[in-house]
């Protein structure tokens, strides 16, 4: 009996020195907290454990409103002045969709008038600066003048750099042309794509899907799954892929662009295919002058900004030339 009791009393210092040494060490561990987790062995060996999942984050700041000016400016009063008008606009429209009563409809009419008055005095405003600044003027930037003659000039200008740039394209680019014998349009289009290739240079693999043979490509190939191909590759259901058809072709990288189906002149053929080589080839053409250079003798290369800055005369300039001009009209006076 005696043997037991000491046996009891020698357990339970056991156990109350191991509750001990475990409260000393989970008392450590809340002090060394922050300490890596390798050194934490009470909690166990966690991988995956998240060193931040007890990190508080901190609220973003919130950001300060941009502080207004207490006065408004000239734009400030242009832009409330737009949100009323627009505002009335709208509302006049819809009474009078709502209920086209007369009230209804002359009021929509007599604001809609006030927006038509609005439009003119900007359309003269801005033709008139584009008169004064070059810089701001479309036509200067490429787009086709409405004077005849200019307009001769333009075009004339574009069809040279366009079968420029063909020419040069034909030593990369092919075409597919798709045919069919009884395809009445086939025979008109064969004769204008064979002046397309004579033209510019342009490799015509001619495929029949009938077998037939057109007297302007008398070596044509019959197709063998080709058409299915390039319709494939054009994502162009095969129930769609009509002839007479003209594709774009350039077998360095396997692309294939549609240049038409149906009937198209030589001059049809000649801007698709300029625009898709252009648009796909940022560096085609380069080696050809551009329309606004050989027709205004424009420095190659300037952006708009930098044309403006450009040719935006100084304060000094713009004195010399009021005093030459003064000097003019005195001398035509006289």
């Amino acid at each position: 009996m005696l043997r037991r009791c000491t046996r009891i009393a020698a357990l339970a210092g056991v156990v109350a020195s191991l509750l001990t040494s475990t409260d000393v060490a989970l008392a450590q561990d809340q002090v060394v907290d922050d300490a890596p987790y390798f050194k934490r062995s009470r909690e166990g060996w966690f991988w995956h454990q998240d060193l931040f999942q007890n990190k508080a984050v901190p609220p973003p700041a919130a950001s300060s409103p941009a502080p207004r000016s207490a006065v408004p400016t000239q734009q400030d009063r242009d832009l409330q002045a737009f949100e009323d008008f627009k505002r009335d606009f709208e509302r006049a429209m819809n009474a009078a969709a709502q209920n086209p009563s007369e009230a209804n409809v002359v009021r929509f009419l007599e604001i809609y008038a006030q927006a038509r008055a609005k439009a003119s005095v900007l359309a003269d405003t801005a033709q008139s600066l584009a008169v004064r600044m070059p810089w701001l003027d479309e036509t200067f930037d490429g787009s086709r003048p409405t004077q005849p003659a200019a307009m001769a000039a333009f075009d004339t200008i574009l069809m040279q750099d366009r079968d420029q740039l063909l020419r040069e394209m034909s030593r990369s680019w092919g075409l597919y042309f798709f045919y069919r014998q009884n395809c009445a349009y086939c025979h008109v289009m064969a004769p204008q794509l064979k002046m397309f290739q004579q033209k510019y240079g342009f490799t015509v693999y001619a495929v029949t899907l009938d077998g037939g043979v057109l007297p302007q490509f008398p070596q044509s190939s019959r197709d063998a799954g080709m058409a299915q191909m390039v319709a494939d590759a054009l994502k162009i259901p095969s129930q769609h892929f009509v002839v007479p058809a003209v594709v774009l072709a350039k077998p360095a990288s396997r692309e294939v662009v549609a240049i038409g189906f149906g009937a198209l002149n030589m001059d049809q053929m000649a801007d698709r295919a300029a625009q898709e080589i252009r648009l796909r080839d940022q560096r085609a053409g380069q080696s050809s002058r551009t329309a606004v250079q050989a027709l205004l003798g424009a420095v190659p290369n300037l952006t708009a900004v930098q044309r403006a800055q450009a040719g935006a005369p100084s304060a000094a300039s713009n004195r010399r030339r009021s005093t030459v001009i003064d000097s003019g009209m005195v001398r035509m006076q006289g």
